[in-house]
C-alpha cells in the first residue's frame, strides 16, 4: 500500500506542501526546499512500480533529454524506505483546464488559431527528437507569464515506434482545439449532433479537426498540418 507524504516531510531536500494530484501510477506533490525554489514531486505508486517499472521511467529519460524550457527540467531521483520517483520543475502559470473550467475563458477563432500554432510548435519539437507525447489535454498545458506554453506530465511519453505513432499527438490536438471551439457554444436546442454540426465552423476548419482526429486521411506531418492552419486564417 502506498506511503502519501504529510505536509512538511522532506523529500531530497525539499519540504511537501501540499499534494496536488492522483493518477494510476503516481501521486504528485507541491514542494519547496530552503532556498524558496518549488519543485513537484512524483511518488510512483508501488504497485506500477512491480508491473511495470521500465515504462515508469521513460519521463525521467525524455525529459533528461529534451532539456528545453518548453518542457518541465528533470531535477533528481530519490528512493527512501516508503517510496521512490524524481523531482521536476515546478512552472508557475495557469492550466488550460482551470482556463476554461474556472475563469470560464470564452476562446475567439483567433485565439483558437494562436494556441494550435504554439501547440504544433511543442509537438514538432518532440516529434523531431522522434517523442511522442500520448497526452496533451487540458491539465497538462501551462500558460507562463510571458505567455508563452509549457507541456508537463509526460508520464506516458515513448518514443516514436510502431507501437507510438505520431498520429496519436494530432488526435489530442484535434480534441483540445475542440474544446477551444467549445468553450464560446451556445446549445439552441436539445438534440444531439455531432460536432461538427453543432459547431460554427467553416468546411476548412471542419477538414482540420477531421484529419488531425482521423475521420478523415490523417495528416502525415507537422508541416502538412501548419499549411492547413494557414489555409483557414487566409479565409477567416
Amino acid at each position: 500500500m502506498d506511503r502519501y507524504y504529510k505536509k512538511g516531510e522532506v523529500v531530497n531536500g525539499y519540504s511537501i506542501i501540499k499534494e496536488i494530484g492522483e493518477g494510476r501510477y503516481g501521486i504528485v506533490y507541491l514542494a519547496i526546499n530552503d532556498k524558496n525554489e518549488k519543485c513537484v514531486v512524483k511518488q510512483l505508486k508501488l504497485d506500477m512500480l512491480e508491473v511495470t517499472r521500465e515504462n515508469l521511467f521513460y519521463e525521467e529519460r525524455i525529459l533528461t533529454e529534451l532539456n528545453d524550457s518548453k518542457f518541465p527540467k528533470f531535477i533528481s531521483k530519490f528512493k527512501d524506505k516508503y517510496c521512490e520517483g524524481y523531482l521536476l520543475e515546478y512552472v508557475e502559470g495557469i492550466v488550460f483546464e482551470d482556463l476554461l473550467v474556472e475563469v470560464g475563458h470564452e476562446f475567439s477563432k483567433k485565439e483558437i488559431y494562436q494556441v494550435a500554432d504554439k501547440l504544433l510548435d511543442l509537438v514538432d519539437i518532440l516529434h523531431s527528437r522522434n517523442i511522442v507525447h500520448r497526452d496533451i489535454r487540458l491539465p497538462n498545458i501551462i500558460i507562463k507569464e510571458n505567455k508563452e506554453f509549457t507541456l508537463i506530465d509526460f508520464g506516458l511519453a515513448r518514443y516514436i515506434d510502431e507501437n507510438h505513432e505520431k498520429e496519436i499527438d494530432y488526435w489530442y490536438l484535434g480534441d483540445f482545439l475542440l474544446l477551444l471551439y467549445y468553450s464560446s457554444y451556445i446549445e439552441t436546442d436539445n438534440e444531439e449532433r455531432p460536432w461538427y454540426e453543432e459547431l460554427d465552423l467553416n468546411d476548412e476548419e471542419k477538414i482540420f479537426i477531421k484529419r488531425l482526429m482521423g475521420l478523415e486521411k490523417s495528416y502525415t506531418s507537422i508541416e502538412e498540418i501548419r499549411n492547413q492552419l494557414n489555409k483557414i486564417r487566409s479565409i477567416s
